[in-house]
């Protein structure tokens, strides 16, 4: 408990304290909305003072504190809130956060058994549990918080949240099932039958089940139109078969539904382009960017449609405005020295210099140095080409192209047998892959 001052309620009636620590209570909160969680404790930490036994002052105390980042003394504060008040559950929801905020895993842990025994029928308690837990990727300590849930409540939201957990941690068949449960009750409101549904879909996919997937995701759309996560799933679906014209046609569909989801107006620009529907893509993802600039898929999805319309100045474009807006952009430096090798005639030592930035960022990247040796290559530095492309093969000994650039380089060399040999591995492999 905190070392408070003994004289912060000298002078002082029972009622005056009482009036008192309303009003910190009501600075504190407004503290709080303002984020001035400093304030906030210094605040609440006069009113404890004031009122000793409060659990609601030692709650908002404990809360304030987290918030600036003191989580030691916020789980104490807490500790204290659920001492004086054992009868709610919110200071033991409470100590759950801030215990995976100091990476507590053992006390954590403790804090979710305790509310089980505590609170076993408290559904909304366990909602509130599972659906932070799964915020932070612990899916399986959410699925067990959306199973008590479950067990004490009738209410389809608490069913759907757990639905999405089994199908998270792989259980899709136990998914299905309780999906399938809210899907078939017609009393339910459309919006829960169409999330289970979409739930059901997701699950069938997972399960390599593509016409069950197909025919939940639609009946999904169909029950709630307003939702994109459905015409997304779908469409991806669809993506994995390679139907971009499918794919469109659903996400064409939903932006009819849904015309400012910026996910939609994403993954129709992009499918466009891969269904070759090439002006009408570029004029989507232009148009996503307008609305959000700093959409990096979105510059992908225009340098892929420019290379597979042979314009590398604007791939080249497109990849530069993407590496200005995000800079730390995963392999943005080899996408470039790829594009930088379609322009005519290509600025080999500028390739160069992207490739030896790429090196310094992701010295395993395997295509760097596999770019390397092309660039060495097409300029007859075949010495400087061979150490290249033979590291590229360590890094990835499955990929055929640096064999092939390799057994080049072994002709220009005049060692025909070695050359001979590269090629046959790039044979084995290009078969192998083929299965």
């Amino acid at each position: 408990m905190l070392a408070l001052a003994t004289d912060c309620a000298s002078g002082l009636s029972a009622q005056e304290k009482i009036a008192r620590f309303k009003q910190l209570d009501s600075e504190a909160e407004t503290a709080m909305q303002q984020h001035r969680a400093s304030e906030a404790v210094r605040l609440y930490e006069d009113a404890v003072c004031l009122v000793p036994n409060s659990a609601r002052g030692y709650y908002g105390l404990g809360v304030a504190q987290a918030a600036a980042g003191d989580f030691l003394k916020a789980r104490e504060s807490l500790r204290t809130a659920d001492r004086l008040q054992p009868a709610t559950g919110m200071p033991l929801v409470m100590q759950v956060r801030v215990n995976f905020s100091l990476g507590d895993m053992d006390t954590l842990k403790d804090n979710l058994r305790e509310a089980a025994a505590r609170f076993p029928h408290d559904a909304d308690l366990h909602t509130t549990l599972a659906r932070f837990l799964a915020e932070q990727n612990l899916f399986v300590l959410a699925l067990a918080e959306a199973l008590r849930a479950d067990q004490g409540s009738d209410d389809w939201n608490s069913k759907v949240q757990l639905a999405i957990l089994e199908n998270t941690v792989g259980a899709h068949e136990d998914a299905i099932q309780n999906a399938l449960a809210i899907e078939q009750n017609h009393q339910l409101p459309e919006q829960a039958r169409g999330a289970a549904a979409g739930i059901a879909g997701l699950s069938y996919e997972s399960l390599h089940k593509p016409d069950q997937a197909v025919h939940y995701l639609n009946e999904a759309i169909q029950l709630d139109p307003a939702q994109d996560n459905s015409y997304l799933a779908l469409a991806d679906l669809f993506e994995q078969q390679q139907k971009y014209p499918d794919a469109v046609n659903v996400l064409k569909q939903a932006r009819a539904h849904v015309p400012d989801s910026n996910a939609v107006l994403l993954a129709l620009g992009a499918d466009l382009v891969r269904a070759e529907q090439y002006k009408e893509g570029l004029e989507a993802l232009r148009e996503l960017l307008q609305k959000a600039p700093d959409t990096p898929e979105a510059y992908i999805a225009i340098a892929d449609a420019a290379r597979r319309t042979g314009d590398a100045a604007q791939e080249v474009g497109a990849l530069r405005e993407l590496e200005r807006r995000k800079p730390d952009y995963p392999m943005i430096h080899v996408l470039l020295a790829r594009a930088m090798l379609n322009q005519q005639p290509p600025e080999y030592q500028r390739i160069l210099d992207e490739l030896s930035i790429a090196a310094k960022k992701d010295p395993n990247d395997s295509d760097v140095y596999f770019l390397q040796g092309k660039v060495y290559v097409a300029l007859g530095r075949y010495d400087q080409a061979l150490p290249a492309l033979q590291h590229s093969i360590e890094l990835r000994p499955t990929e055929p192209s640096p064999y092939y650039q390799l057994a080049r380089v072994y002709q220009k060399l005049g060692k025909a047998e070695l050359a001979k040999e590269q090629f046959e591995r790039v044979k084995f492999l290009e078969s192998a892959n083929a299965k």
